[in-house]
């Protein structure tokens, strides 16, 4: 059954906040919530230092749900940096007069900063490495301006960095939702995947990155929406030089950045879905369009894979597999 905003505020009333609306979505996680060993809601005395992401194009009707939905979070962020790639539906001027006096409303200690683009840049990678340069926090969240997350999404992932502190991706299972907030699943990670490696997300995990790129990461993306990850500022990782390189693709510049993190430390994951992930729906052509450019890039970046690792003969046959899929899919 689907649910959208509009229809829960109605059933909880039209002044239901956001915390109330992401509590009656999430009821089917609540019981992982309570009873997972491996989740530790307990904030710290002294929580690490997140600075968020928002980096937006033309989403002026999704930023107020976002804000809300990072401002409320049970776990307190250090710093919001807002970017905006030369929107043409008004986002500027709404950030200006209305989003940003809102935050400082709300939140008046929290670090804040508001970067707009004169001209579109074309890839929404290219406001990720701007945004780096402005990171003053040990932790960095890239949430996208279409996106919402549970109150409890930084608690649960930032749990997992004091489990290991080796890790330097932490995420979580997402919900589907489209463009009208109504939810598509509740379980969006357990469909990205197929039935071999659906076993490795059914419970929580934190796991060698070398280990999972030459796994299950190898075969496709398994973080389907970076706005489920929370990185480590680790200052030995090129974050801008991985960056930089991930412009060189037009759909699966995500997958090769979070390959090339990997490389430095663990990933962990959480089971519940805190992440929901806003999915638009395109024309027929352009997702035509779409579905081969990703075909040649998921090929060029496992002919990386398989040079740089020695992969099974499994997760070759997988990868080729993977391939065969796509190319069906766009023809």
């Amino acid at each position: 059954m689907a649910f959208s905003f509009s229809k829960i505020k109605q059933r909880l009333g039209n002044s239901t906040s956001i915390f109330a609306i992401f509590t009656f979505l999430t009821k089917p996680f609540a019981k992982q919530l309570r009873h997972s060993n491996s989740i530790q809601l307990a904030i710290p005395k002294q929580p690490a230092k997140v600075s968020v992401i928002v980096p937006n194009y033309n989403y002026k009707d999704y930023l107020e749900a976002r804000i809300s939905s990072i401002l409320n979070q049970t776990y307190p962020i250090y710093e919001l940096i807002i970017l905006d790639d030369a929107s043409s539906d008004g986002s500027l001027s709404f950030i200006e007069k209305k989003l940003l006096p809102f935050i400082r409303d709300k939140n008046p200690n929290l670090k804040l900063k508001f970067i707009p683009n004169k001209t579109n840049s074309g890839k929404s990678i290219s406001q990720w490495k701007k945004a780096i340069h402005e990171i003053n926090g040990d932790f960095f969240w890239i949430a996208e301006a279409d996106d919402i997350s549970d109150p409890n999404f930084l608690a649960v992932v930032m749990s997992k960095y004091q489990q290991d502190k080796d890790t330097v991706i932490s995420f979580s299972n997402s919900a589907a939702i489209n463009s009208k907030g109504s939810v598509l699943t509740y379980d969006f990670q357990n469909k990205s995947v197929d039935k071999i490696r659906a076993h490795r997300f059914k419970r929580d995990f934190i796991v060698g990155g070398k280990e999972i790129i030459k796994h299950e990461f190898a075969i496709n993306c398994i973080i389907p929406n970076v706005s489920s990850a929370v990185f480590r500022f680790d200052k030995t990782i090129p974050f801008e030089k991985y960056l930089a390189e991930s412009m060189a693709f037009t759909q699966c510049g995500d997958w090769y950045f979070y390959l090339k993190v990997l490389q430095h430390g663990k990933l962990a994951y959480s089971r519940p879905a805190l992440n929901f992930f806003r999915i638009h729906q395109r024309s027929v052509t352009a997702s035509s369009k779409k579905s081969r450019v990703i075909t040649e890039e998921v090929k060029t970046i496992h002919s990386n894979l398989a040079n740089q690792y020695r992969l099974s003969e499994n997760i070759y046959l997988a990868m080729k597999k993977e391939e065969s899929r796509l190319e069906h899919r766009s023809s």
